[in-house]
């Protein structure tokens, strides 16, 4: 079998296997991402026609490129420490599965659909019994898979919002919508209130999406299940009253002004104004990691934040955007346009103008990402910086592909 006859159906596999492994094994989807990318650049090299570069080819490059250069600057003037290259070099690696999976779609249609649906399908049900089996069997206070609770929340949410988003135009509605729900349950079992609170506000922007076609009957409905599943979910399980019992506290302490009660928000709040302060001290490029500590102690002792909070390793800001504005300064920010606006436009136009499913599934799926990065910076993560690389990757090779086979038809 000959190589570019092979590669669609190992990206094809690879598109089920990446979701279905996620939460279920300990960094094999991960392992998935790499072949696929081996895989793409294996068909880059052995393709014979010469790579036709368009425009979009350019859009998505520089949203593929963009985080990684970004933190170049800062790495030079620390001069110690790849870490900031963490989260851009894994979307970088991605950008030939862009590459070659567009220059593929172009030439031939592939079942992307089925194979996806049944790996997030596969995926959710092995989260949930994994979920089910830490919380209930070994009694673990919070759910954490194999990986930290926060980012198996925020991964259990977007494979909710995967098989959310692909029943529209699927015959596997049922399965789907099943898979959704399991793994809503498997966040709420997380306790991780990132990915708890990130699912009525992606059904928000769902809904906005779909504002001239949405049903909104359904939206008020799905709005009202995830209302009474929470209330139950507060009523039965002691864990999760704790957890809401414990924000509205901190929420109370914040109120009163007593920032330093809240040792989970309230902190938070002291790291993202030590990040802004970090922003002003380097606006351009941002500020090296031990002159954010040097800083934040510096704010400690002028009054300004508490002791606990400036002690935080790193100075991290607990947030992808004030992360990036602190350590990569006015290039963070244009980075966080590449891999957060900018994309979720080009799927959100695109479904505007096509009704593709496909651009509705990528624009929720950035959003959703969008949303996990206001209280956490996940895409410095293994699993979730390949994950997220690897699916903006399929969604922009799905609308490059549309986007060539509607420009020859106006041809």
């Amino acid at each position: 079998m000959m190589f570019k006859d092979f590669y669609p159906r190992a990206i094809c596999w690879c598109l089920a296997l990446v979701p279905a492994l996620l939460l279920t094994t300990n960094n094999f989807s991960v392992g998935v991402v790499i072949i696929a990318i081996l895989l793409s650049l294996t068909y880059l090299k052995l393709n014979p026609e010469p790579l036709k570069w368009t425009k979009f080819d350019t859009l998505a490059t520089i949203c593929f490129c963009c985080y990684l250069i970004g933190a170049i600057p800062v790495a030079i003037a620390d001069g110690s420490t790849a870490r900031y290259f963490q989260g851009g070099i894994r979307l970088l690696l991605c950008l030939p599965i862009y590459l070659a999976l567009s220059r593929t779609l172009i030439k031939r249609n592939l079942p992307l659909r089925p194979f996806l649906e049944n790996g997030v399908v596969i995926g959710s049900v092995g989260t949930f019994m994994l979920a089910c089996y830490q919380y209930f069997y070994l009694a673990m206070p919070r759910v954490d898979g194999f990986l930290f609770s926060i980012n198996f929340g925020y991964l259990a949410c977007s494979l909710a919002f995967l098989a959310f988003t692909l029943i529209v135009g699927s015959s596997k509605k049922i399965l789907l919508f099943t898979a959704f729900i399991l793994s809503v349950v498997s966040v709420c079992l997380t306790l991780t209130r990132g990915g708890i609170f990130a699912i009525p506000l992606i059904l928000i922007v769902f809904a906005l999406l779909n504002i001239r076609q949405i049903n909104l009957v359904k939206v008020f409905a799905s709005l009202a299940i995830f209302g009474l599943a929470t209330t139950l979910a507060y009523n039965n399980f002691a864990g999760f009253q704790n957890r809401i019992d414990y924000t509205i506290n901190e929420f109370v302490s914040i109120k009163q002004g007593q920032i330093n009660k809240a040792t989970s928000s309230g902190d938070r709040l002291q790291y993202w104004y030590g990040a802004i302060e970090a922003f002003k001290a380097s606006p351009l490029y941002g500020l090296p990691y031990e002159q954010r500590e040097t800083l934040n102690h510096q704010l400690y002792l002028d009054g300004k934040i508490a002791e606990r909070a400036s002690k935080i390793a790193r100075g991290h800001a607990h947030s992808q955007y004030f992360e990036m504005l602190a350590s990569n300064g006015v290039l963070g920010i244009i980075s966080l346009i590449t891999i957060f606006v900018i994309p979720f436009f080009v799927f959100a136009l695109h479904f505007f103008s096509t009704q593709s499913p496909w651009a509705l599934t990528g624009a929720t799926f950035v959003a959703g990402f969008g949303i996990f990065g206001l209280t956490e910076v996940p895409l410095t993560s293994n699993a979730i910086g390949s994950f997220y690389g690897f699916m903006l990757a399929v969604f922009f090779a799905i609308v490059a592909a549309d986007k060539h086979n509607q420009k020859l038809t106006v041809e």
